[in-house]
């Protein structure tokens, strides 16, 4: 036991020593983190964008924090929503700050709730980053609707058996 001893410690040494001698780890995050230590939050593009939504229609609004290279913008439609109007109505053109730029979209809903979605992508201050924005239109009837049956199991708790479908 006397040989082993002196051959585990200085294996465990030799191990410990590029530990000890390290530096903590640098953030690799924007400066933007830096205003909210312990932040979570995913990186996005720098933009706001809102939207004014009608039942046919839509004006986007996207207002640039930062400038930009680039930068596309997307427009696609989520549950039924189908856009008419060009997908791409933004693609490869630079923004500076504070630069606000409005979209007219038109689309065909889909039944009950759809959604618009608008894709921002580009490179801000080096970085490559995307935002993606949802709008809801119309009202979650079809959404609603029931499907299947609802049961209650041996210790009371509430089940909704779904019916399955035969996909061969």
């Amino acid at each position: 036991m006397n040989r082993i001893a002196p051959a585990v410690l200085s294996g465990l040494l030799a191990l410990m020593a590029p530990v000890a001698c390290t530096s903590p780890a640098k953030s690799s995050t924007p400066a933007d983190s830096a205003d909210h230590p312990g932040s979570t939050a995913k990186l996005s593009a720098p933009v706001d964008v809102g939207a004014k939504v009608s039942d046919t229609s839509a004006t986007v609004s996207l207002r640039f924090q930062v400038p930009g290279e680039d930068v596309r913008v997307e427009v696609s439609g989520v549950d039924g929503l189908q856009v008419t109007s060009s997908t791409s109505p933004v693609t490869g053109v630079s923004v500076e700050k504070a630069a606000v730029t409005n979209l007219d979209v038109a689309f065909a809903p889909g039944a009950g709730r759809s959604h618009l979605v608008v894709t921002v992508s580009g490179i801000f201050q080096g970085v490559p980053l995307t935002k993606v924005a949802s709008f809801a239109v119309g009202q979650p009837t079809e959404q609603q609707k029931a499907e299947g049956s609802v049961v209650t199991d041996d210790q009371g708790q509430r089940i909704k058996m779904m019916p399955s479908s035969d996909t061969k």
